[in-house]
């Protein structure tokens, strides 16, 4: 069964389905006379009706003239008697037609695979407000009325001693239709409770062809769903207060405009894993992610061959030959002279990575186009056996690092470096709708061919700006623990101009403290961020991945970190986990770089544990080219690493990664609206997915 207008029995019992074309069009001109009737009908998107379902009353009257209108018309009808009820003269006869009119509409969105349209025309006495109230219910499509227009006394009477036979549309400008609602929900009275309500349990039965029958009711219907509408205030503050106190993240909200969503689209989020699809489709939040490691194997070729247009001859042979052996033998010569003499390196870096764009044994063997073939041939030989996820989990923090030797500071050397990879990342994030990001650098390391830091800011911004309408973005500066005094002190010089800088105002808006943990505690480094500290900056501390809790304690009591950077180690601090939380201080973790530096048996992630203690807790992506992954299947990372985050954990995280942005208030306001309405549309949108 398709369509179906369900209507009570009244004078005008005809006039909708005649004025919004319920019926074949292709026997039955409806809209002669009526222009609003079919602009509503285009408007709401009113389809043909398979059957039409008439409720009325025994003895009605005008039962042989419905029969002949529908039978010369072409619409198949099925008229519902409600014994019982003749006067509506007492309580009794009320709620037996008000239960009997929620059955009629229940069955019909049980019964009907297309629309369920209702119709408030006609009937006697409180007929139409039953109809109206099954309607919001139980849900339909559309909710009808008409309007008498310029009916005098005598056309009244014609009217209602018409048969609607002879001449279809005849009093089509005497009415107005009009639309009470439209895609009307089912209600949470019908979908909450013990169990939802089911036609199975009120049933409405009819033998042979059933287009006529004579039932009995016994208020059943009528009667729980009063129960339930008593219960109704209880349920909706019982359902919320469960969300805030047992949802699995320590209390935390996520975005408020979804506890208007309906509970069965709430208890979804709540039971289903975070897909890659879903997951990807939902507007993101980055704020730990490193430029020198954002790029690929296709995007190093784009920007090599934006650097330079060189190649080398050595390496153009071994690249024909596929020999990963020999170029890795080369690979390695040309490293070593990077200390020596870096623009040298340089040089030969470039013509080394362009010569992979000759890559013709590889396209063959791939069957790809020239790019796929020479950025398959890189990715082998960068990764090599880390290519393969199961080995790639572990390997400890230098062996992390050196993936990242093709470019950063290797590679982005000139302006037009810059340039390409800022695009390309741009275009990755845009592609993953990742609507806010931190970019984290370190200005100094690109200035080793002539760039002053001022123009390596400049370069960047501006092809950020480029993109400002997929995505809003910070800046944060790294110092680097490992440098020597004289550099930490001349990096510091270096951002200290910047932040003096009018041009980089609101947009470098943090400090970093990356680099192996070991090398330099918080606490020895406090003099050397004293000068950040004192302009009111915002700081955020790389501590707890590779070296113990103690780190955390110095980043948060020596340096008055605002976040964390990976904090896998807080969990075993549980009175510092409480000041966190207490403080709302955030924790940028990176599941993919995480597992792969770490490594993490199922179960063992701390992040899960953290969302339940209430802790700011963010996921990133750290280096998205070096961790092969993209900020939408990190989230599917913390999912298998966790044994389990649902999609309300994830906007969870979501809304914590805006919550500890370093945006200025304006903005993360403006991105917490955005983000919500996005979030709640795309929830809408797939709400029939989600119920399931």
């Amino acid at each position: 069964m398709n369509n179906v207008l369900v209507t009570t029995l009244g004078m005008s019992w005809p006039i909708v389905p005649e004025l919004l074309g319920f019926t074949n069009p292709k026997d039955y001109d409806f809209f002669r006379g009526n222009a609003e009737a079919d602009a509503l009908r285009r408007e709401l998107g009113i389809e043909p009706v398979d059957e039409a379902w008439v409720v009325t009353v025994p003895a009605q009257r005008d039962l042989d003239k419905l029969q002949a209108w529908a039978g010369r018309w072409g619409m198949r009808l099925r008229i519902l008697v409600c014994r019982g009820v003749e006067e509506f003269a007492s309580q009794g006869e009320i709620r037996t037609m008000r239960s009997f009119i929620y059955r009629v509409v229940l069955k019909a969105r049980s019964a009907t695979t297309g629309k369920v349209y209702l119709s408030l025309t006609g009937g006697r006495k409180t007929m139409s407000a039953d109809m109206q109230e099954a309607g919001n219910l139980f849900g339909c499509d559309a909710m009808l009325h008409i309007v008498d227009l310029r009916q005098p006394p005598e056309i009244r009477e014609q009217i209602k001693n018409d048969d609607f036979l002879d001449e279809p549309g005849r009093w089509a400008s005497y009415y107005m239709p009009v639309s009470v609602n439209t895609r009307i929900e089912r209600s949470m009275v019908v979908a909450a409770g013990e169990r939802p309500l089911c036609d199975t349990d009120f049933p409405l039965s009819w033998s042979g062809d059933g287009l006529y029958g004579e039932y009995d009711e016994d208020c059943k219907l009528a009667e729980e769903i009063a129960r339930r509408k008593e219960q109704s205030s209880q349920l909706y503050a019982n359902f919320y207060q469960q969300l805030s106190d047992d949802s699995g993240n320590g209390g935390q909200s996520v975005f408020r405009k979804l506890y208007f969503l309906h509970p069965d689209i709430l208890n979804a989020l709540r039971n289903t894993p975070p897909s890659p699809e879903a997951m990807r489709e939902l507007p993101k939040a980055d704020l730990h992610t490193h430029f020198g490691g954002v790029l690929d194997a296709r995007g190093i070729l784009a920007v090599s061959r934006a650097a330079g247009s060189s190649d080398d001859t050595e390496a153009k042979k071994l690249v024909s030959r596929r020999d990963l052996a020999g170029l890795r033998r080369l690979r390695e010569n040309i490293f070593a002279d990077k200390q020596k003499d870096f623009a040298a390196f340089h040089r030969r870096l470039i013509a080394f990575v362009n010569a992979f764009g000759t890559c013709e044994a590889c396209e063959a063997r791939t069957g790809s186009v020239e790019d796929e073939g020479a950025a398959a041939l890189l990715d082998e030989l960068i990764f090599g056996d880390y290519t393969d996820p199961c080995k790639y989990r572990g390997v400890g923090i230098d062996p992390y690092q050196a993936l990242g030797d093709f470019q950063g500071s290797s590679l982005l050397q000139t302006r037009e470096a810059l340039e390409a990879a800022v695009h390309g990342y741009a275009r990755k994030l845009a592609s993953d709708n990742v609507r806010y990001v931190e970019i984290r650098c370190s200005p100094y390391k690109y200035t080793r061919l002539g760039l002053r830091v001022e123009e390596v800011v400049d370069t960047i911004l501006d092809a950020l700006d480029a993109h400002a309408e997929d995505f809003e973005y910070r800046l944060i500066a790294i110092i680097g623990r490992q440098a020597s005094p004289v550099e930490l002190y001349q990096s510091v010089a270096d951002i200290l101009r910047l932040v003096d800088d009018s041009r980089f105002s609101g947009k470098l808006v943090g400090i970093d403290l990356a680099g192996n943990e070991g090398a330099k505690t918080p606490a020895e480094l406090r003099g050397i961020f004293m000068p950040f500290l004192e302009k009111c900056m915002h700081v955020t501390i790389h501590a707890g991945e590779t070296e113990q809790a103690d780190n955390i304690w110095q980043a948060v009591y020596h340096l008055s970190a605002d976040r964390i950077g990976h904090g896998l180690k807080l969990i075993d601090h549980p009175d510092l986990m409480r000041r966190f939380v207490d403080r709302n201080i955030g924790i940028e973790m990176c599941p993919c770089s995480n597992d792969q530096i770490v490594g993490f048996a199922g179960g063992e992630y701390p992040l899960k544990r953290y969302l339940e203690a209430g802790l700011k807790v963010s996921v990133n992506t750290d280096n998205a080219g070096i961790s092969r992954t993209m900020l939408s299947g990190e989230f599917v990372k913390a999912d298998k690493l966790c044994n389990g985050l649902s999609l309300w954990d994830c906007l969870v995280l979501i809304r914590n990664s805006l919550v500890t942005s370093f945006a200025d208030i304006d903005t993360r306001k403006k991105c917490l609206r955005r983000f919500e309405d996005d979030i709640y549309d795309w929830c809408m949108k797939n709400r029939k997915r989600l119920s399931v």
